[in-house]
């Protein structure tokens, strides 16, 4: 079975600039984040020994989540200055390792990634998302998991039924109830990890719960 890699290039190279510190060339310019980031892919490169590799970028364009909802991401902050100082090199170094680069104007990597791990999971291929945004639990079954560099971590379905206490199939859900506060979903008032978990083991999605709210027992818990 051939293994595509999936490269998060946005997750990777953040990553490695918070791992890395002061690490600049002889004319002043910050290049930890870079050199971490290259660091990595070699690593990849060497040990883990892809047939197919490719780094999804994200787009600086508006996607279709603002236009959805306005405020996702909004409470986002501007990155360090030293890590802006290194954006402009981060595509000509992608560029000169001659990996694919995949990217579409109105979509974020996770989306590109999204699609072609199902796509090529469907063709055969054992893909592995390399990336450490939890995000991606939800793509993760037969034929798709998730690397996460830092911890130098390889997650399956198990894996993600270790870290959220439900089945990848319902993480959606799940982040949807207790909110994600890096993209600004607010989540559901009151419901932390331990009640969606609860929410979702008996009644199975969001839906599940909407079409049984009347079984909620809880006066507070089905009002939220």
């Amino acid at each position: 079975m051939k293994k595509l890699y999936l490269v998060d290039v946005s997750s990777l190279f953040f990553r490695a600039f918070y791992a890395i510190r002061s690490l600049n060339n002889k004319k002043g310019l910050p290049t930890n984040a870079l050199y971490g980031f290259l660091a990595a892919v070699v690593k990849i490169l060497r040990e883990h020994k892809p047939d197919e590799i490719a780094f999804c970028f994200d787009r600086p364009e508006p996607t279709f989540r603002e236009e959805l909802s306005p405020e996702y991401k909004a409470n986002r902050s501007e990155p360090p200055e030293d890590l802006i100082k290194q954006f402009p090199y981060l595509r000509p170094l992608a560029e000169a390792l001659n990996v694919a680069i995949c990217e579409k104007v109105g979509f974020e990597a996770d989306d590109i990634i999204g699609t072609l791990a199902k796509r090529s999971a469907r063709q055969g291929l054992e893909v592995t998302i390399v990336s450490g945004d939890k995000d991606f639990g939800q793509l993760v079954g037969p034929g798709v998991r998730i690397f996460d560099p830092a911890k130098d971590l390889y997650i399956d379905s198990d894996g993600v039924r270790g870290k959220f206490g439900v089945a990848p199939s319902q993480v959606i859900d799940y982040l949807a109830l207790v909110g994600d506060a890096s993209d600004n979903v607010p989540g559901v008032a009151g419901i932390g990890p331990k009640g969606a978990q609860k929410l979702l083991l008996e009644f199975g999605s969001l839906d599940g719960i909407y079409a049984h709210l009347d079984d909620i027992k809880n006066d507070r818990l089905r009002e939220s």
